[in-house]
């Protein structure tokens, strides 16, 4: 039995209600979810000059990085021996100059078997270029949702791994093959994913192009859901001590905390823990900041 819930799946088995990740096509729906469901989110065009500085990629100045850390974000190529670059991609970038994109595009093995566009069940896994960008917190915070804007200018089909699992796995019987499922992601379409369970790390991954017949990924405009909280006070993806001290050192700053500190001590022990540290401060934020 399937319910639908602000744009989520819900599957119930044997009493237990598991969200399952969500893709979205419609970057409006997208976005309606993510504030109906209380996210915040970060936006990333890669505009930055200071932080994609030695990322910028043209032929007069080819510059290229294994890394680059922005707004608490570290973004990678899918493989590890790849480089990411930011570029003009001819002028065609959504949001602002620049595009990001893996370099070299994906598995580039020059492997010369036989891969061709037929439809062939055999292809090897070993044609597939799997062209993609992977995203993972700086500080290990909880993602709950990736999405951007991609063009691959040849008709590509993207998924996303979770924590290194295709959410589209489970619904294939040729998971190493073009077959598998994925959505369409040309001329600069909108492509997202959703999961309340939250991920560590997401991979953009294309399923369409082939050894000699690439099919070259790039994207712009994401919005990155990275908490769910109102209590997550440094934005980590968690409520934990950090949280609790930073709500203190607000409180103490504003004259009628202790009052609000009364207030806070729900079980009435004289100590404020952990959960009424952070009810103090959202008690606090609503009447002071």
């Amino acid at each position: 039995m399937k319910s639908i819930l602000i744009g989520t799946v819900l599957i119930f088995i044997a009493g237990i209600t598991y969200a399952a990740p969500v893709v979205y096509t419609n970057e409006s729906l997208y976005l309606a979810d993510l504030v109906a469901l209380g996210y915040s989110s970060i936006h990333e065009s890669f505009e930055n000059d200071t932080v994609w500085a030695d990322s910028r990629n043209s032929i007069s100045i080819p510059g290229n990085s294994p890394t680059v850390t922005s707004q608490g974000i570290v973004w990678t190529a899918n493989y590890p021996q790849n480089n990411i670059a930011t570029g003009t991609v001819g002028g065609s970038a959504p949001d602002g100059a620049f595009a990001i994109y893996s370099l070299p595009h994906g598995m580039t093995t020059d492997s010369g078997l036989y891969c061709d566009a037929a439809e062939d069940p055999n292809i090897p896994i070993e044609c597939y270029q799997n062209d993609g960008l992977k995203i993972e917190s700086a500080a290990g915070a909880t993602f709950y949702a990736f999405g951007g804007r991609i063009d691959t200018a040849n008709s590509g089909k993207v998924t996303f791994l979770l924590d290194g699992v295709d959410i589209n796995g489970n619904f294939t019987d040729n998971i190493g093959n073009w077959q598998r499922e994925g959505d369409s992601a040309d001329n600069w379409a909108f492509v997202g994913v959703l999961d309340e369970e939250g991920f560590q790390s997401a991979e953009l991954r294309e399923l369409r192009g082939k050894d000699f017949q690439q099919v070259l990924l790039f994207a712009d405009n994401f919005l990155i859901a990275v908490r769910s909280f109102k209590g997550d006070i440094n934005n980590d993806g968690n409520i934990n001590l950090s949280d609790a001290i930073l709500a203190i050192q607000v409180i103490s700053n504003i004259a009628s905390s202790v009052q609000i500190f009364k207030e806070a001590d729900i079980n009435n022990n004289g100590l404020i823990g952990l959960e009424e540290a952070i009810y103090a401060l959202q008690v606090t934020a609503g009447k002071r900041l």
